[in-house]
């Protein structure tokens, strides 16, 4: 009998099989090209078992990116008392930016290939900020106490958005190629801007 463990040890490794082969198959034809039934065809499984595990055909893209909000949401739940908002992110960001340099380059080429040439994908990741963004709001709001008029904690959590994207070079001039130590910079620049009004927004005092 399966433990726990290792049902969902399967259940990932048959989503990261899924998104690898969609990610050729992408890259290779187009997203509008490739069907889902084509996908589960490389895969050896059923269209209904992708869906299973993959909403919409563009989250055979995007689970990762999903998997990066949740944590990061965590992350600003959990931070310490006098911690702030920003600096939760900031970590964030850096680190996705990490994460992308030590995965293999020609993964990474092709993912931002198909991205940046699909807009179905564009517009399932602004669905899914505006999702993680509200989440990051409402949670910013129950932390400080604001009043229900001030809209502060939700346009904060607004900005959020867009600077996570920088790690990925999407939405800063993205059809061109910059090093890894430039993305940083550009991160770290990003970031900078917001110190002198932002940066100590969310230093609750609340877990130490």
């Amino acid at each position: 009998m399966n433990t726990p463990g290792l049902r969902e040890r399967k259940k990932s490794e048959l989503r990261e099989l899924l998104s690898g082969l969609a990610l050729d198959l992408f890259s290779k034809r187009g997203f509008d090209a490739v069907t889902v039934a084509e996908i589960a065809a490389a895969a050896n499984v059923s269209e209904k078992t992708v869906f299973n595990h993959f909403a919409m055909k563009e989250d055979l893209m995007l689970a990762g990116r999903r998997e990066l909000w949740a944590r990061l949401v965590e992350d600003i739940r959990g931070r310490r008392a006098g911690v702030p908002v920003f600096a939760v992110v900031r970590r964030h960001v850096l680190s996705i930016a990490e994460q992308l340099q030590a995965a293999p380059a020609g993964k990474r080429l092709a993912f931002a290939k198909v991205v940046r040439s699909t807009p179905a994908i564009h517009m399932r990741l602004f669905e899914m900020s505006l999702e993680y963004e509200r989440q990051i709001g409402d949670l910013l709001a129950g932390e400080v106490g604001t009043a229900e008029e001030d809209p502060t904690p939700w346009v904060v959590a607004s900005l959020i958005g867009p600077l996570s994207r920088l790690a990925f070079g999407v939405g800063w001039g993205a059809g061109k190629s910059r090093t890894h130590a430039q993305t940083l910079a550009g991160i770290e620049a990003a970031f900078d801007l917001l110190e002198e009004g932002l940066a100590g927004y969310g230093a609750h005092k609340g877990k130490r």
